[in-house]
């Protein structure tokens, strides 16, 4: 009996984090949902993958910062790439400023940042995970 709780109990806690999933298979983030303009020299790129899961914030877009401003918002298992200028940008994590109801009122979400340092032609990856300890965080991913 003992054991079958055990593994009721491990099954309960995997449900509450996120599931990777890799930007190549990612759905690609809806053109009306991308606020951010690549300047005119952009030759380096950043994307950003969002986990899918509940505990990933499931009904709820979060808002992709870039330097302080919104730059896209994205749902479960949806990627976007910005095209951005070489050097360093501080990406950014928030709630949805643009949700409504729940969504809308960003309860215990603060903004969570990184930072990249980008070279001319240089990628970089980044991941939105989550569990129910941390809630939802932005990290370099290889992903």
């Amino acid at each position: 009996m003992r054991i079958l709780f055990a593994v009721m109990g491990l099954a309960l806690l995997a449900g509450c984090t996120t599931s990777p999933v890799s930007s190549d298979k990612a759905k690609a983030a809806p053109l009306e949902r991308i606020i951010y303009e690549s300047p005119a020299h952009a030759g380096s790129s950043i994307t950003v993958t969002r986990d899918t899961g509940w505990i990933a914030g499931g009904g709820c877009y979060v808002g992709v910062l870039i330097d302080g401003k919104l730059a896209a918002r994205i749902a479960t298992g949806e990627t976007v790439t910005f095209r951005v200028s070489e050097g360093r940008h501080i990406l950014g994590l928030s709630g949805d400023p643009m949700g409504n109801g729940l969504c809308g009122l960003e309860i215990g979400q603060s903004i969570k940042e990184s930072s990249a340092d980008l070279k001319q032609g240089e990628s970089q990856r980044f991941r939105i995970s989550g569990d129910t300890n941390s809630g939802l965080d932005l990290r370099p991913t290889s992903l």
